[in-house]
């Protein structure tokens, strides 16, 4: 069963909290960027400018600006130190949505032996780049994703604490509210503690990089600190985000092809028709219905895609709709062998119900794509078993919320 242990967040000050916390700084374009820096003299991006200034300097001495400035904010009179604890966070969307979470942290070594498993490769020099990172800056702004199967003890814990008024609460820009709740009470720790970690494994759901990078930090530091380390030192943890599987929320993710690999319309629908029953819906958008049921737009046109069974071989990888897709369509009859490098394939992340389609619809009827692919949701209960299993999905096969704020709580990894 895997830790999950409370830490001394530093976090902004309630009167700030809201300019301070942002969105993960990949989420910016640079224009956005320089804006927010610009508008917004209290946000997070501050701290980490440094990292794409224009300034001819080597990553070293950027990195160590970043340290200084954390060290600044965290050490100032608009951050506050708290003694150990867990946070219950909540984001409510304008549609009244809400998601909510508890974070804390994570044994790395636990992420080494299969208690926290996986269910996406991740990208060497990205990897690399964030060990980096955290080896100059020793902090963590924006918590690991992770899953868990629902448990009805731990949904009550969240309830009694909830009815507390939140430590910080603000709206975002977009109209988003979000809402944190500090748990430092002895008793409630351990109630909470003893709930989550019945679990016989958790589940990244979001921020597989980060978390292998946090795995190399944890060895680099061993390596250095040798004989003076602990089991339980700081960094043999990461900052995660736990959200019950019945709560998180998984969107699509659909492809855009450019070419037809030299085929007509008729031959290509001939092709797919070999592995798929298909039925022309017109010039009407729909959302596919259930796991196995695709669309596809061509020509101004709508088609419905209903897998058939026979082509269901492969245990846990058939449930995905992505490998289907990859499997039938992209391998066999456009010869795109790897959808990781392939500039004829593009990707669109969905909404989860038709605006996602008709999205997709523009970009093909810009004449930039020749066709597109549209797919239902994956299932958190088929991630889990992708994992279990020890597979790995295709790339691009969920987008997945809440995303974790930037700077609501920051864990600090070593104190020099």
């Amino acid at each position: 069963m895997p830790e999950f242990k409370p830490f001394k967040g530093i976090r902004p000050g309630r009167e700030i909290a809201g300019g301070f916390a942002t969105k993960s700084v990949d989420k910016y374009s640079r224009e956005e960027l320089e804006k927010e820096l610009k508008n917004n003299p209290e946000s997070f991006l501050h701290i980490i400018a440094p990292t794409w200034t224009s300034e001819r300097i080597d990553s070293k001495e950027r990195h160590e600006r970043v340290r200084q400035n954390f060290l600044d904010f965290a050490n100032g009179p608009q951050a506050e130190r708290d003694k150990p604890s867990y946070y219950i966070y909540q984001v409510i969307d304008p549609d009244e949505i809400s998601v909510r979470a508890i974070i804390g942290l994570v044994n790395l070594h636990e992420y080494k032996e299969g208690k926290i498993k996986t269910h996406e490769n991740t990208l060497t020099k990205r990897v690399k780049r964030f060990a980096d990172y955290l080896l100059d800056v020793h902090f963590h702004a924006e918590p690991v994703l992770l899953t868990y199967k629902q448990n009805q003890r731990v949904d009550l814990l969240m309830d009694v604490e909830m009815k507390r008024l939140p430590l910080i609460s603000f709206k975002d820009k977009k109209g988003n509210e979000h809402q944190l709740w500090q748990i430092e009470n002895r008793l409630n720790m351990i109630q909470i503690k003893d709930s989550i970690e019945r679990n016989e494994a958790f589940y990244i759901a979001d921020g597989h990089h980060r978390m292998e990078s946090s795995m190399i930090y944890t060895e680099r530091m061993n390596e250095i600190l040798k004989d003076d380390t602990f089991d339980d030192d700081t960094i043999n943890y990461t900052l995660a985000m736990l959200v019950s599987d019945k709560d998180l929320i998984i969107k699509d993710y659909n492809r855009l092809i450019k070419d037809l690999n030299g085929l007509t319309t008729e031959e290509f629908l001939e092709k797919i028709g070999e592995t798929f029953s298909m039925a022309e819906r017109g010039e009407t958008p729909f959302f596919p219905s259930k796991k196995h049921h695709m669309g596809l737009y061509i020509d101004g046109k709508f088609y419905s895609l209903f897998v058939k069974k026979e082509a269901l071989t492969v245990e846990g990888m058939s449930e995905l709709d992505t490998y289907l897709f990859e499997e039938l369509v992209a391998k066999p009859i456009l010869d795109i062998q790897d959808s990781k490098d392939n500039n004829r394939l593009g990707f669109l992340r969905g909404t989860g119900d038709i605006d996602g389609v008709l999205n997709l619809q523009k970009k093909v009827d810009s004449g930039k794509y020749k066709a597109g692919f549209f797919m239902y949701p994956v299932v958190s209960d088929d991630l889990e078993k992708i994992a279990d299993l020890g597979l790995k999905m295709p790339p691009k096969s969920t987008y997945i919320e809440p995303k974790p704020l930037s700077g609501l709580t920051i864990f600090e990894l070593f104190e020099e």
